[in-house]
């Protein structure tokens, strides 16, 4: 005898219950962004979008005008969050080094493609306010940092340099975290997180 159908069941590529109860145009914003991050920007359609959210294309298009404004919400979305969690990560008390690795963890546990790589792609299609407030955003998580940067030198915890390149690195490195180079090493978030910060707080001279 043949079951019934459960129609609890989710189909493939609808949303989860969780986020069905958010906002339209925040569920959209969700999945815009893990979409673009894990596919690139041209891989992924505005249909592809309306699909995974369980709305249809012209919803899409009631809260976003073009796939290039939601593109660029769906960053600035994404490094707000980003911000906030490095910020809070940054401002705990203890060394520097264990904050650090707790970021790096942080970040490696949600590994997606190339930012740098995605952008590049991306550019063509967008306005250059679109692209200014992209960077401007991706800069305001560098800020958190350079600040902690900044501080621990002005404690002398680490040695005096220029704190902006430091953000850069340090960000840099995690990009060897990136899905695809991971697995190479099979390596969990937390091991990879601890090798990449031995190599920034460390270098490669013998101590």
């Amino acid at each position: 005898m043949t079951n019934p159908p459960n129609n609890n069941t989710r189909l493939p590529g609808r949303p989860k219950r969780s986020e069905e109860e958010l906002p339209i145009d925040q569920l959209i914003l969700r999945i815009a962004s893990n979409l673009f991050m894990e596919n690139g920007y041209e891989a992924i359609s505005l249909q592809q979008i309306a699909k995974a959210c369980g709305v249809t294309k012209a919803s899409i298009y009631y809260h976003f005008e073009s796939k290039a404004q939601l593109f660029t919400a769906s960053v600035t979305s994404m490094t707000g969050m980003a911000r906030m969690h490095t910020k809070r990560i940054m401002e705990q008390d203890g060394p520097l080094l264990d904050r650090l690795r707790e970021l790096a963890q942080v970040k490696l546990a949600r590994p997606h493609g190339d930012f740098e790589t995605i952008m590049r792609e991306a550019r063509a299609s967008l306005s250059p306010e679109q692209i200014k407030t992209i960077m401007a955003s991706e800069e305001a998580i560098n800020d958190v940092l350079i600040h902690s940067f900044q501080q621990s030198m002005d404690q002398g915890e680490i040695r005096i340099g220029d704190p902006l390149f430091l953000a850069h690195t340090f960000y840099s490195l995690l990009m060897v975290g990136n899905r695809e180079i991971s697995a190479d090493y099979n390596l969990s978030p937390t091991h990879l997180a601890h090798k990449i910060m031995d190599l920034f707080w460390h270098g490669v001279v013998p101590t």
